[in-house]
């Protein structure tokens, strides 16, 4: 996956059930957390992208501020996720070698990234233009990109 792809995938669930721009932007900084094993010469996809890597981090941050270990959780979560997407897999279970995927969906190009984005970009406009009300009009929109209304407030602090 691309960077923008890991930021816009993790920031606009947050964005768009919580309303919470700071949040939103939390969780993205953990979306794309995972790729600093480039950053330090590690071999990608490797202990960043394992479930060791994804409990550890959010109990760190959960320390600093709980709604952050959430947000971690989420964040590293999603980034593992959309790389078990592509062909190579991560190594979830590291220290162990084996590399998981979601081998029915895993593809090798950019295609997947434009369109996880794109829908992305749809959901961000759908949200702000029903919150100003200009969508109310298009049903087939409004039912078609309808969300859930859940209450998420249970684990952030306003």
């Amino acid at each position: 996956m691309l960077k923008k792809t890991h930021l816009i995938a993790s920031f606009t669930p947050v964005f768009i059930f919580t309303g919470n721009l700071e949040y939103a932007l939390v969780a993205s900084t953990f979306g794309v957390i995972s790729d600093l094993d480039l950053a330090l010469g590690m071999k990608h996809r490797t202990v960043t992208h394992s479930l060791l890597f994804a409990i550890l981090v959010p109990l760190l941050s959960g320390i600093i501020n709980p709604a952050y270990g959430v947000l971690a959780l989420y964040g590293i979560l999603s980034h593992i996720i959309l790389d078990m997407l592509t062909k190579s897999g991560v190594e979830l279970y590291w220290p162990l070698k084996r590399r998981v995927r979601i081998s029915r969906f895993s593809y090798n190009s950019v295609v997947p990234n434009y369109l996880i984005i794109l829908a992305c970009i749809l959901a961000l406009y759908y949200y702000s233009a029903e919150k100003i009300g200009v969508i109310s009009g298009l049903p087939i929109f409004k039912e078609a990109l309808k969300f859930p209304d859940i209450n998420i407030n249970l684990f952030f602090r306003p």
